[in-house]
């Protein structure tokens, strides 16, 4: 196996704090590794050591000779921003290849790119589309390794398959992934290495049997640190005894026996198991029991938006029951409503507890009914966004507890700030100095401290190491909190949902797992690989009139569906339903004209 990036006991620092001691790692060209660790442990850091845009502050990194490689980061070059699809990619290509451009629209049209938006502006593209340019300007230069740093982050669940995909069948070279998505991760590495306590340890294995492998090291390191403690504690008592006898007996052998099982016990010391530090913070969650059989009810509800023409629909809501202790997961693709359909529910409990502010006023207005939301009266909720927006950025750590726990004393803020890993002498530090990982662990305490009996979630791993994910599912699965999730962590959906529900054409379903959602998904996926290889055998240029086809055939599936729900009784009719389908009629009808 040809070996790529050999790094010998390398240590590194970023101002006081030591990231790496003597740390070491051999890449060979067949490794495709996961490199995994707890938020400020350092993955940045080592990729780009690796990479070789930062030096070591000791040690050494040998790279083979000519070795092409490419960093794929979190987020797209600002110099890229006002450039288009095509210019960032032939400029990429025309440094290593004279037939440029002719390259750049294969690779873009392999990465679902259209002729029609090579001309588009990179600021115009969506998350997960600058991310897709990204990784065609990486994999465009042929490279012989590439570095990604979370590629995964906010990209939903579409996204990502198409993006497994890609590591699996469009990627021929070794690579170093960051991600905190364990799915992900087990479906494209063979290598796992854990970046822990200024070390690594690794293991031949994808994440999930890694990791299995890296708790059974653990306990078996912890039983045998334990009988080697019991073992030099055994020696010094003897050598303690050994010494005293020397001492009252005037005994010079037994003076030398007991300074030599003294030299013993300090190789022991030296030699003794090293166990993992961790992590000091432990998340935890409390709420409130609550008796009425549902907390939440929902029936003949349009969820949308509104705007000066009153309500933008996004879907139907027929009826929908929350009791206690259910823990649900809204699934379906971006732009289908989620986001909208727990804003909703988080303004309509503001508004019937009358907590809500100006802005929330706005929201619900005599133009948008809300009056198939029924919260019970003993529900407390609390609502954490994927954009930490309840926290005030300019205020100190201890402000932002105190402001939001209305019922909590400022002793209590302060020991709980620091049973949460925050250190005193940081309370007065401003919110927005904070990384994306302490702000959700500022907003879980203050989740927890006001006691609710039904929380929702948008999105809440996004700023979670994968350490945090599997102590946020212990801990929802532990309590007898209800739960409205939203995430694209497929292992965190399915571990702590035990109800799924699909927002689809218009409406909102149950389906009985999420293995359904993504089965969808990979047709869906393979429908468009289809059609990609049939475009590419057949020379055919994507036109107006394709655009135009698809558009009829949705508007003759939605009038199908709307003219069969008309012919039933009056009483099944979906009344609700037949409204958002002739909106979304009358909308592909105006794309036409």
């Amino acid at each position: 196996m040809s070996t790529l990036i050999n790094c010998k006991k390398v240590s590194f620092s970023v101002g006081s704090k030591q990231l790496f001691n003597e740390l070491s790692i051999t890449i060979r060209k067949s490794h495709r590794i996961a490199l995994v660790g707890y938020n400020g442990a350092g993955k940045t850091h080592l990729l780009k050591l690796l990479s070789g845009q930062e030096s070591p502050d000791q040690g050494i990194i040998e790279f083979s000779r000519g070795l092409k490689i490419e960093f794929v980061s979190q987020f797209v070059d600002s110099a890229l921003l006002e450039r288009t699809l095509l210019e960032c990619m032939t400029e990429k290509v025309k440094k290593v290849d004279e037939f440029g451009e002719y390259k750049a629209v294969m690779m873009l049209n392999s990465f679902g790119f259209q002729d029609e938006n090579f001309d588009t502006r990179v600021s115009d593209l969506s998350g997960g589309q600058q991310t897709k340019l990204m990784f065609a300007m990486a994999a465009i230069s042929e490279p012989d390794i590439i570095f990604f740093d979370e590629p995964s982050n906010h990209l939903d669940a579409s996204t990502l398959k198409f993006f497994e995909g890609f590591f699996n069948t469009q990627l021929n070279c070794a690579f170093v992934v960051v991600s905190h998505d364990r799915n992900f991760l087990d479906n494209i590495t063979n290598h796992t290495i854990f970046l822990r306590d200024q070390q690594l340890i690794g293991f031949e294995l994808p994440f999930s049997e890694a990791f299995n492998a890296l708790k059974e090291k653990d306990e078996s390191d912890t039983q045998r640190l334990k009988a080697e403690e019991k073992n030099i504690n055994r020696l010094k008592e003897s050598s303690k005894r050994l010494a005293q006898w020397g001492k009252n007996y005037d005994n010079e052998k037994f003076a030398r026996k007991a300074k030599s099982i003294e030299k013993r016990i300090e190789k022991l010391e030296q030699e003794k198991t090293v166990t993992t530090e961790g992590t000091n913070y432990k998340l935890t969650l409390d709420g409130n029991h609550i008796r009425s059989k549902y907390i939440l009810q929902i029936a003949g509800q349009v969820i949308g938006y509104p705007d000066r023409a009153g309500i933008n629909p996004l879907f139907y809501i027929e009826g929908l029951y929350i009791k206690p202790g259910d823990r649900i997961a809204i699934l379906g693709e971006n732009g289908v409503g989620k986001s909208t359909f727990i804003d909703t529910l988080s303004n309509v409990y503001d508004q019937s507890k009358n907590t809500q502010d100006d802005i929330q006023s706005e929201f619900i207005t005599n133009k948008y009914k809300t009056d198939g939301i029924t919260f019970s009266p003993q529900g407390r909720l609390e609502y954490l966004d994927q954009e930490l927006k309840k926290i005030n950025l300019q205020d100190s750590i201890f402000d932002a507890v105190n402001k939001n726990c209305p019922n909590v004393d400022d002793n209590t803020c302060k020991s709980q700030l620091i049973s949460t890993g925050f250190k005193y002498e940081d309370f007065e530090k401003t919110v927005i100095k904070l990384s994306g990982g302490e702000r959700l662990r500022l907003m879980f305490l203050i989740l927890k401290l006001n006691k609710p009996n039904l929380i929702i979630l948008d999105e809440p791993t996004n700023h979670l190491d994968i350490f945090g994910k599997m102590d946020l599912e212990d801990e929802l699965l532990s309590s007898d909190l209800t739960i409205i999730v939203t995430s694209h962590d497929r292992t965190f959906v399915d571990k702590v949902a035990n109800r799924f529900l699909l927002i689809k054409d218009g409406v909102l379903e149950e389906i009985p797992s999420s293995e359904s959602y993504y089965r969808y998904l990979n047709n869906t996926e393979n429908k468009v690989k289809k059609e990609r290889i049939s475009q590419t055998e057949s020379h055919v240029e994507i036109t107006s009139t394709n655009e135009d086809e698809e558009i009829l055939q949705q508007i003759y599936l939605l009038e199908k569906k709307l003219s069969d729900d008309i012919a039933r009784k009056t009483k099944h009719q979906k009344i609700k339903s037949q409204e958002v389908w002739k909106n979304e009629i009358k909308r592909l009808y105006d794309s036409l004209a």
